[in-house]
């Protein structure tokens, strides 16, 4: 994995300054290529970098000139771009009158989203990896556009008692939408064929899925695979930026704090159902991640 910069939600969200934004791990900006830019036809920027957060674009009026894993793509009127955490992305040009959405969604929102308890899909993963950008038609921009509005109305709905769990729901319907409008055009997307290694990291996720309660060590998932655990983080790192150990503590993490929001169960029922040795050992594994205690977590 190539040594670039890797930009923070928190870094995005400071910088991008007319934007609405909800607890600092979702947001919404409208994107104007005339800001900021004096008589130049296009705004250039060169240096590639990577994002710690899911970006999606939708244009509006206007081109853009990027490059995602290298591969370049010229985005224009009626265009959606999906720009996750594991690619490198560059911007090359931006037209003065390009306008356009932009949804800014951090790993730990995404992580909350995930409820439903549904093995991930490599093959979807590895389809929207391979195909970012994607032409809609016209009444599909104005259906999408729409609804990022009505995500932007609960985000300034802040007297709302229960907004938080508003906007995950809200959010998964657009995502919803926006699965319904790709599925419309599976025959003109690619089908990824998968290397060996893209392979390998579609049954970690299904052992991971099956087996993160109780096991914790990269050896298990290696062992299963037949490959080292060496190799094992080697590929995840070079798909995913994550090592394989990151992508365990990740998963526990979700597991944990799906438990701790019901009600019935005590933190050290946790602790059990994850399988930790103790209370204590979960507790203080869950603050290194989280930066607070899972009763602090549970209160929140």
């Amino acid at each position: 994995m190539e040594n670039l910069p890797l930009i923070k939600f928190a870094e995005l969200n400071r910088g991008i300054i007319i934007r609405d934004s909800f607890q600092d791990i979702f947001l919404i900006a409208d994107i104007d290529g005339n800001q900021g830019v004096d008589d130049q036809e296009v705004y250039e920027h060169t240096m590639p970098m990577r994002l710690d957060a899911l970006l999606m674009v939708l244009v509006l009026e206007g081109s853009s000139e990027i490059a995602l894993d290298y591969v370049p793509y010229t985005i224009g009127t009626n265009s959606f771009t999906i720009i996750m955490p594991t690619h490198t992305i560059q911007l090359n040009k931006i037209s003065k009158d390009f306008k356009g959405k932009l949804l800014v969604i951090s790993r730990e929102f995404l992580d909350e989203c995930n409820t439903a308890k549904r093995s991930p899909s490599m093959a979807n993963y590895m389809q929207l990896r391979k195909n970012p950008c994607t032409t809609f038609e016209p009444e599909e921009t104005e259906l999408v556009d729409n609804y990022i509005e009505l995500l932007r109305t609960k985000i300034k709905n802040r007297t709302h008692f229960f907004q938080k769990e508003v906007m995950q729901n809200s959010f998964v319907g657009f995502l919803l939408e926006i699965a319904n409008i790709f599925m419309g055009k599976k025959d003109g997307l690619l089908m990824p064929a998968l290397s060996r290694k893209e392979e390998l990291f579609e049954q970690f996720l299904q052992l991971l899925f099956e087996h993160c309660k109780e096991q914790h060590v990269v050896t298990f998932y290696a062992e299963k695979l037949f490959i080292t655990p060496q190799y094992l983080s080697l590929i995840l790192k070079e798909l995913t930026g994550k090592s394989a150990n990151k992508w365990i503590d990740d998963a526990l993490i979700v597991e944990a704090k799906i438990l701790l929001k019901a009600p019935q169960a005590t933190v050290q029922q946790v602790a059990d159902i994850l399988h930790f040795s103790d209370q204590s050992t979960f507790g203080k594994f869950f603050k290194k991640h989280m930066g607070i205690s899972p009763m602090e977590y549970r209160k929140s």
